[in-house]
């Protein structure tokens, strides 16, 4: 299947944190209307230190409750995914990688988020500064052995995507390694 012709994009919405744009594709034998929320492109980052993983305790407002999560956010204009990772450990966790290694890539949606998600791991990590919690950000951090992550994916205790991907794609190739 391909689009025969589609609409210009048509801004729909705009706030600081996202956009909304609206397509019409014609397929020919039909047409689509397509709403796509333009979020920017995000990256993650597990962070190993021995058997343990390096959480982040959040609050989340969908789910009126805290949220453990890996080190990750937005990755900046002019910016890698690997530095976004980078920095976005160091500020939430005072923690820094190094030798980051690709994990996985994906979108969160492919019929309507154009968010590029980028997940690394690292297990060359180094405490370089204090913690600092944060209210607006993060409140607490937690070394977890990778096992209970994993049970707490299975539980329902962890439910951002970003983090159930990027706990589930470490553990898939840690185990293949060996």
């Amino acid at each position: 299947m391909k689009i025969v012709k589609a609409t210009p994009k048509r801004l729909d919405y705009r706030n600081p944190f996202m956009e909304v744009n609206h397509t019409r594709a014609d397929f020919g034998a039909f047409a689509k209307d397509y709403f796509v929320v333009e979020l920017g492109p995000r990256a993650g980052v597990v962070a190993v230190r021995g058997k343990d993983v390096l959480l982040t305790g959040q609050y989340r407002f969908l789910i009126d409750a805290m949220s453990w999560e890996i080190p990750g956010g937005k990755v900046d204009p002019g910016e890698s995914a690997m530095d976004a990772a980078i920095r976005e450990c160091l500020e939430e966790t005072g923690v820094t990688c190094r030798s980051l290694k690709p994990l996985v890539a994906y979108y969160p949606g492919l019929d309507n988020f154009n968010n590029r998600t980028t997940l690394l791991y690292s297990e060359d990590v180094e405490v370089t500064s204090a913690f600092v919690a944060d209210a607006r950000e993060v409140t607490e951090i937690a070394w977890v052995p990778l096992e209970d992550c994993i049970e707490m994916v299975r539980k329902g205790e962890i439910l951002d995507a970003l983090t159930v991907t990027g706990l589930l794609a470490y553990q898939c190739m840690a185990t293949s390694r060996g």
